[in-house]
């Protein structure tokens, strides 16, 4: 019985929790078609061979896609070599141009170690060249979080999410857990700075 207790005040716990989240986090929406003027894709670290992790790969292919539609004709790789010596701009780079995307058309984005960064330094290089909407694109459970951000930098943006790995299907509540704690914390970071 205990055990009963237990378990429905972990699910109030993680309902609670959801729903503060997506209150204090807010989200655009997707962008169904529309024309951009660019697309930030945002970068996640490639194998230690420098081959495509599978999340990386969904980025990749999503991203492609797009291009191909016409959605955006200027693509911005963001991500520095955070986990390995493999730039993760480079890799997506790399990628993008094996799948047909024009590489003139190609910005990467090198210096950027995090989510937040990725955001920041594409909007600067946005401004540089006059772009003023973008489309994201990341992972499902990655897209409040960036969206949040990119809505604290002002980026006039919409999203796209990339496919869920199938490799990580059977885990993907525990990712989503993952990344709402570590939301949770970032603000409570934020709300403790603003006091």
């Amino acid at each position: 019985m205990i055990g009963l207790y237990i378990l429905c005040l972990l699910f109030v716990c993680l309902m609670v929790g959801i729903i503060f989240i997506r209150k204090h986090f807010n989200k655009a929406g997707y962008n169904h078609g529309q024309k951009r003027d660019a697309m930030i894709v945002l970068g996640y670290p490639a194998k230690k061979d420098g081959t495509m992790t599978p999340i990386l790969r969904e980025r990749i292919n999503k991203a492609t896609d797009l291009y191909h539609t016409g959605i955006a004709e200027v693509v911005i790789c963001s991500g520095a070599s955070v986990a390995n010596d493999h730039v993760e701009a480079e890799s997506m780079a790399r990628a993008l141009v094996e799948s047909g995307v024009d590489g003139s058309q190609i910005i990467r984005e090198t210096k950027a170690r995090g989510t937040y960064e990725n955001l920041l330094k594409s909007r600067e290089i946005m401004r540089e060249r006059g772009l003023k909407k973008a489309v994201i694109v990341t992972s499902p459970w990655h897209l409040r979080k960036a969206s949040s951000y990119a809505f604290r930098l002002g980026i006039d943006h919409t999203l796209e999410k990339s496919k869920v790995p199938k490799e990580f299907v059977l885990g993907l509540g525990i990712i989503y857990v993952y990344i709402y704690i570590q939301m949770f914390i970032i603000y409570l970071r934020f709300y403790k700075g603003r006091k």
